[in-house]
């Protein structure tokens, strides 16, 4: 191993989260009561609402990020943020003000500057009044909130000079010697090292002369400073090894060397990095950070600390790497047993004489920096928040980027563990992002594991075209991220764009925007409600999965939603098999044996453990631990890696014996074939597949059809959320229970038309999904004997109600259709229906630009979309637009159920019919139902059609800035190869977004139908 462990700041474009609150409100928050976590491994009772499922509770909402730039709000503007929030359906915010971004447009990075200047400077009386202001606000409404403890993304930092307590880096100078001799050498503090303080003086014993040692050269201890360095392949070999810690006098070392070549070696520390910043390894450093701030706005907050103000968070760590702190040796021999002194020259590049504990000892100190991080920054603000009456979160699982080497051992699932709520984060700049640029998989893997019911999510973020995400173009994303395992919201970012700046405003450098300045802000409230609504749903029960993993001690990923579970895979799972990741950690601390089901304190369980090693190296507590496992009951499978030697130092070379003993005991020879054998109460599997193993256990997909899905469970009712798109049969792992069908979408809820029960006892259902459509489908109570097996027609007919052994259907196609009855019977079906129309002809429409330019009319011949108009002004128009007309039905057709479909729509869309509001058509299939607005004869028809900021920004890019009507800092420019940070900008040159209603817009006629089964 080859590599410089040197110092960098990692800052990147990404933004995160912090929460909090108090145990008591987090209860109520969560919408779950202590029954319903579940303890020791039993499941709970599910409760189920149709009310909640149409109207969320406050407790179930989404949040959002709300973003002030660099203070500029004001009370009036805060008031009026947080009412738009409430009446859109949002239930709480996590405030942010970060500073410490790039103010000029130089084309480093991508980030876009804010050229205002500080209103409120972060923590001043202005700016907490400003924060008192918005907790009272967010009282009175009923929202929740948090805050972010820092004034930046990325790190612990506020507007102070943390002096002793900034972060702090092992450096080190050496100098050598022959003996014997005599060395006198004063050691001076280094001017440029910031609170410098010697940490060690070290002389080393080596095999053959240094080049730069000369009897005639004295000692200087004060010259160049290095950082942590790993030997390397030749380097100097250390034998005896003299602490010369008593041999220093008033900061004088004086030493007598012994006979041999010597190296002396220095060890010090100094504070690095920004000064507002923190020592994140010391816990005495970081309760002193926290009171700076933390306690400060506890104090201002009084009695709505806990109750409004719920959590404090800070974000995945972005920033420096330090590696030491002032009592970095005791904590190292704490976590690791030993003394690290008589290591320490490792650390400067001189190798022992057996250079396999070079590697270990990196490990251990790599290691200890980790749990340094995890237990005297995360644990310590997590203590200092429940003291208080709060909780805490943060995003990411601790260091965001593994290229920073300080933190190659750190383990994610371990940091997300002590975080009160897990949060994860997925990106959407474009459709190939999608299930890529996301981790929401392995933080919900931590929730299940820690036992945290919340598992948050900083959604939609990105740092693509501004201004271009629509819900329509959102939703898969946000399923995507549901099916993965998030239940909590985060919309990332509303931002307090001050109103004299204009619109679309001054925005913050990435996300999704959805604020009052948004052009379809005021259709938000149905995609909001269908967060809710999925997200309330997900809280309920536990996570299905019938397989838990351990992969190795430092779990990590950057993006992936673990369709492996880890990169050296020997084993896979199978599609319709759920499983989560164990650290070792929680393998060690949380897993036991139940009735041969592998269980956790919370309720989670397991029928199997995969041991699926990325190396050949496992802490040796693992190995035993998995050893006494099986021994007890459980079912392991075992990966081709077999364990040869444990990680660290610590009882090093017995370890490694007691690794192969317990290999020997666990692993065989394998033939290629499945091998099964029994220890203990428990059983083995090794060498074969997935699938091979599962059918061995009889262990049946949970979940099989051409969706995704996620599955929760409790007691009394089992909860799947599917999407994807297409008709088909779906077998879901639930016996003897009737299947229904609730739409997050419209908050209809509905049996499921058909099912039948699997000759292997499963449940098949036939789903009918939209293009980036979503259902849930719900088991609770038992199957009836009056229900259809089958159906068979052009399209499945709606379900609108059922009594008994009668069903009420609207048939919308005409065609032959047959239902099968439990009993065999066949009930035929011949369904003529009226045909469609499609509304032709001229159509007026009324523009309403978001600018808040002045209104004007058009006609349209035909549906046309704008952004293909001759007309300059309807050509860059972004807003809303009024579409209207009428249409004429006869007295027998408006007595039909009548459906309106809307065709192809960009971006979104409300209907009125006679004057009365149909509500927002904001996704597939853009399809609303007339029923108790027609009448016979003419009926006027209003279509409201809102597209994004885009195209307007694109055409004020062709203009002289004088004849601009938008107003942001998001750059405008003539042509897109004039501004390096092209993807941040809009140019004249750009391609205009697809916008307005494209149609066809066609008014469809059903027909009831009531078919009366007979047992």
């Amino acid at each position: 191993m080859n590599r410089k462990l040197n110092y960098r700041n990692f800052y990147t474009c990404k933004l995160n989260v912090c929460l909090t609150c108090s145990i008591l409100a987090v209860l109520f928050f969560l919408g779950c009561s202590l029954k319903e976590r579940g303890n020791g491994g039993k499941t709970a009772d599910i409760t189920l609402s149709e009310k909640e499922f149409q109207t969320v509770p406050a407790t179930g909402k989404p949040w959002v990020y709300y973003w002030w730039l660099k203070g500029n709000v004001t009370k009036e503007l805060i008031t009026s943020d947080l009412e738009e929030m409430h009446k859109k359906g949002i239930g709480g915010f996590l405030l942010f003000d970060s500073r410490g971004y790039w103010d000029s447009y130089d084309g480093r990075t991508g980030h876009i500057p804010v050229p205002l200047n500080i209103k409120h400077e972060f923590m001043s009386p202005g700016w907490r009044e400003m924060v008192k202001h918005t907790m009272h606000e967010a009282n009175r409404l009923g929202l929740k909130m948090s805050m972010n403890i820092a004034n930046t993304g990325g790190s612990l930092r506020g507007p102070w000079d943390m002096k002793e307590d900034g972060p702090k880096q092992l450096i080190w100078t050496a100098s050598s010697t022959s003996g014997p001799s005599k060395v006198s050498v004063k050691l001076e503090k280094p001017s440029d090292k910031k609170y410098f303080q010697d940490v060690a003086l070290l002389a080393v014993r080596v095999k053959s002369r240094d080049n730069s040692s000369d009897k005639s050269k004295a000692v200087n201890l004060n010259g160049e400073w290095e950082t942590v360095s790993a030997p390397e392949a030749g380097s100097t070999i250390s034998g005896e090894i003299v602490d010369l810690k008593d041999k220093i006098t008033d900061g004088k070392l004086q030493w007598d060397a012994p006979e041999g070549e010597w190296r002396i070696l220095r060890f010090g520390y100094h504070v690095i990095g920004e000064e507002g910043g923190v020592d994140i390894l010391n816990a005495e450093a970081v309760t002193r950070y926290f009171h700076l701030m933390g306690s400060e706005i506890l104090k201002d907050a009084g009695p709505l600390a806990g109750l409004t103000l719920t959590h404090f968070y800070n974000v995945s760590w972005e920033g420096g790497q330090p590696d030491w702190s002032v009592n970095f040796e005791n904590d190292f021999k704490k976590y690791r047993g030993y003394d690290i002194r008589p290591y320490m020259p490792i650390l400067a590049g001189v190798s022992g004489a057996d250079r396999s504990v070079n590697e270990r000892f990196l490990h251990d100190y790599l290691r200890t920096v980790s749990e340094c991080f995890i237990h005297n920054c995360y644990e310590t603000i997590g203590s200092l928040c429940h003291a208080s009456g709060m909780q805490w979160h943060s995003e990411n699982g601790g260091p965001w980027p593994r290229t920073a080497p300080m933190f190659e051992e750190a383990d994610q699932l371990t940091f997300w563990g002590k975080n009160d709520m897990p949060q994860g984060e997925f990106w959407c700049s474009g459709l190939n992002d999608l299930g890529t640029k996301s981790n929401m998989r392995y933080a919900a893997m931590a929730g299940h594991v820690y036992g945290h019911p919340l598992i948050a999510v900083e959604a939609f973020t990105h740092m693509g075209r501004h201004w271009t995400k629509y819900p329509a173009y959102l939703k898969p994303f946000a399923d995507l991220c549901l099916i993965d395992g998030a239940n909590f919201f985060i919309w990332h970012t509303f931002t307090a764009s001050p109103p004299e700046v204009g619109k679309p405003g001054y925005e913050y450098f990435a996300g999704t925007h959805i604020n009052t300045n948004v052009t379809w802000w005021n259709e938000a409230g149905s995609f909001i409600d269908y967060l809710g609504r999925c997200q309330l749903m997900l809280r309920k029960g536990k996570f299905v999965a019938d397989v838990c993993c351990y992969v190795n001690d430092k779990n990590y990923v950057m993006w992936g939603r673990g369709e492996k579970w880890n990169q050296n895979s020997t084993l896979a799972p199978p599609k319709g098999f759920a499983y989560d990741l164990l650290s070792s950690d929680a393998l060690t601390g949380r897993l036991s044996v139940k009735n041969g089901r592998l269980v956790l304190p919370d309720g989670m369980s397991y029928k199997m453990l995969v041991v699926d090693l990325d190396e050949a190296a496992i802490p040796v507590e693992v190995l035993k631990k998995i050893t006494e496992l099986v021994k007890e009951g459980a079912t392991i499978v075992l990966g081709q890696t077999k364990p040869v030697r444990a990680t660290g130092i610590i009882n090093y070379p017995e370890s490694d014996k007691d690794i192969n003993n317990l290999t020997s005991e666990l692993w065989t020879e394998g033939n290629g074939q499945m091998q099964f054998r029994t220890l203990g109460k428990g059983k083995i599997y090794s060498g074969g597949t997935m699938p091979e193993i599962l059918k061995a256990n009889n262990i049946l997909p949970d979940f099989e059809g051409p969706f995704e899905y996620i599955h929760r469970s409790g007691s009394n009712a089992d909860i799947y959320f599917v999407s994807g798109k297409g008709n088909a049969e779906c077998t879901f792992r639930v016996e003897n229970k009737k299947p229904e069908i609730w739409n997050p979408v419209t908050g209809q809820t509905s049996e499921a038309i058909c099912y039948q029960s699997t000759s292997d006892g499963r449940t098949s259902v036939r789903l009918d999904l939209p293009e980036n459509g979503s259902a849930f489908v719900i088991f609770r109570e038992k199957a009836g004997k009056n229900h259809f097996t089958t159906v068979s027609g052009q399209v499945n007919p709606e379900l609108t109600s059922k009594a008994g052994n009668s069903s009420k259907f609207i048939f919308w196609n005409s065609g032959d259709y047959s239902f099968t009855a439990l009993n065999g019977k066949i009930y035929k079906v011949q369904v003529m229906v009226q045909p469609a129309f499609e509304i032709q002809g001229a159509w007026k429409l009324a523009f309403a630009p978001a600018t808040g330019e002045k209104d004007w009319e058009a006609t349209f011949e035909e549906l046309t979309p704008w952004n293909e108009h001759p007309n300059p002004q309807i050509k860059y128009f972004s807003g809303t637009a009024t579409y209207s007309r009428s249409f004429i039905l006869t007295a027998e057709q408006a007595k039909l159920p009548v459906r309106l479909q809307l065709g192809e729509v960009h971006d979104i869309s409300r209907v009125w019919v006679n004057g009365k509001d149909l509500g927002t058509l904001w996704t597939e299939p853009w399809t609303v139902n007339l029923a108790g607005s027609l009448k016979e004869g003419v009926n006027e028809l209003k279509i409201e059609v809102t597209n994004c900021w885009a195209n307007r920004l694109i055409g004020d890019a062709g203009l002289p800035e004088n004849q601009w009507t938008t107003k942001t800092n998001v750059r405008r420019v003539p042509d897109r190869s004039e501004y390096a940070q092209g993807h941040q900008a809009f140019s004249a040159t750009d391609e205009l977004m697809p916008s307005g209603l494209l149609g066809p817009v066609s008014i469809g006629f059903g027909l009831e139908h009531i078919i009366v089964s007979n047992p």
